[in-house]
C-alpha cells in the first residue's frame, strides 16, 4: 500500500494511506481575508486524508493542524509501511442514496439553506 509519511519538525504526525482504491491527500493551506480576523493572524494550517468506498463516500482524517512560519514539513511517499488508523471517520450524506435520493437530499439542505438566508434578511430588514 502506498503510504503518506508526515512529519513537522522532525516530529512524526501520521502515516496515513489506504488499501485497494481512493484519494490521499495531504494539504497545505496559507489564508488571509481582508474582514475576519485572519487579517491580521492569517491561518496556516496541513491537512492530511482521504477518502475510500463506494464512489469514495468515506472521508479520512489523519491530521488537521496548525502550522507557524518556520515549520519544516517533510512528506515521504512510501510503499514499505503500514498506515495508521485515522483519526476521524466520515461517511457522505449521500453514501448509499441512489440518483434521486442524491438529488432529493439536496433539495433539503438547499431549503434549509434558504431558510437561514431569508430569516439572515429578515434581520437586516431587507425582506
Amino acid at each position: 500500500m502506498l503510504c503518506f509519511r508526515v512529519a513537522r519538525n522532525g516530529r512524526h504526525l501520521a502515516t496515513a494511506g489506504v488499501p485497494d482504491f481512493g484519494v490521499l491527500s495531504s494539504i497545505l493551506t496559507w489564508v488571509r481575508r481582508p474582514d475576519d480576523e485572519s487579517n491580521a493572524h492569517p491561518e496556516l494550517t496541513l491537512h492530511v486524508g482521504g477518502s475510500v468506498g463506494r464512489q469514495y463516500r468515506e472521508h479520512l482524517t489523519w491530521c488537521d493542524v496548525p502550522i507557524h512560519a518556520g515549520d519544516v514539513l517533510t512528506l515521504e511517499v512510501r510503499e514499505d509501511l503500514e498506515a495508521e488508523a485515522p483519526k476521524e471517520r466520515r461517511v457522505d450524506a449521500e453514501a448509499g442514496l441512489d440518483e434521486v435520493g442524491r438529488l432529493l437530499a439536496r433539495k433539503k439542505h438547499l431549503e434549509e439553506w434558504l431558510a437561514e438566508v431569508n430569516e439572515a434578511l429578515r434581520e437586516c430588514g431587507a425582506a
